[in-house]
């Protein structure tokens, strides 16, 4: 269970495993590492396997100013823990809320990151594609965990074990409710539409055809956007699958991703 101290103070928890060029994953909102857990040693043969917990999240430590509540705030937080670690040139994951934090990564530090995997976290603007308006999303503040169950249930494709879907809400549950609100503030807040044109390394989008959250239409737009700015995309959908393909259909998610990796020469 390895740790590491970042440049702001703060006690960094990873998951390690392989070996191999450096794949770093950031999970989503209210989700720690543990959402990565069906892919990491899938992922393992091929590549080094960092999976973080943001802070405040799962064994990481809280910022000194409270939870961060801004995508801009964990890019920094990343950045910090890739130079803490060692870690040089990685393919940056990122799942929901974590597709913005690597991509703010890439654009903050374009010659650290290798390419980028936006898993269901590649929409233009969340407010508009999903309905997260500001109004509506700080209603969760009164109680952050009962919203992400609500909202995560519903995010599951219809192909999705039920069993799997509770996994994924308990593990959600765990979020202290302080942080589970600032990751809420964070995903709603984020407009990836602002950064697209200063992405330049190689992104593979991957998307479940049922996710609402972060719906297809939307991606397709970020796709559209790169390929306009001439970055080299892989676009990926999987039907009857939802917002957690890592989760939901970790081989078939694993399988068409490194493929996609292969064709990036990634």
């Amino acid at each position: 269970m390895p740790y590491v101290t970042t440049a702001d103070g703060i006690r960094a928890y990873y998951d390690l495993a392989g070996s191999g060029p450096a794949l770093v994953m950031v999970h989503g909102a209210s989700q720690d590492s543990l959402s990565w857990q069906y892919v990491i040693d899938l992922f393992a043969p091929h590549y080094t396997v960092h999976a973080l917990d943001l802070p405040g999240h799962g064994k990481s430590g809280m910022p000194a100013g409270g939870p961060h509540s801004a995508t801009l705030q964990n890019a920094r937080y990343l950045l910090q823990f890739l130079e803490a670690a060692g870690i040089q040139d990685p393919v940056l994951m990122g799942h929901s809320m974590g597709g913005g934090v690597v991509a703010q990564a890439a654009v903050l530090a374009p010659e650290r990151v290798r390419g980028l995997v936006l898993v269901d976290g590649a929409s233009v603007n969340v407010v508009t594609s999903s309905g997260y308006n500001p109004r509506i999303l700080e209603m969760a503040r009164i109680n952050p965990g009962d919203w992400f169950e609500v909202t995560f249930r519903t995010l599951m494709g219809s192909r999705s074990d039920p069993q799997r879907a509770l996994e994924v809400v308990t593990d959600a549950r765990r979020c202290i409710p302080a942080v589970a609100f600032a990751d809420i503030r964070a995903f709603g807040g984020f407009r990836m539409e602002q950064i697209l044109g200063e992405i330049r390394c190689p992104v593979i989008i991957v998307e479940g055809e049922e996710d609402w959250s972060v719906p297809p239409e939307s991606a397709r737009q970020v796709e559209r956007a790169l390929r306009e700015g001439k970055v080299p995309v892989e676009y990926i959908e999987w039907p009857g699958i939802g917002h957690f393909p890592q989760s939901e259909c970790p081989d078939l998610f694993t399988r068409d991703t490194l493929a996609a990796l292969r064709r990036l020469s990634l």
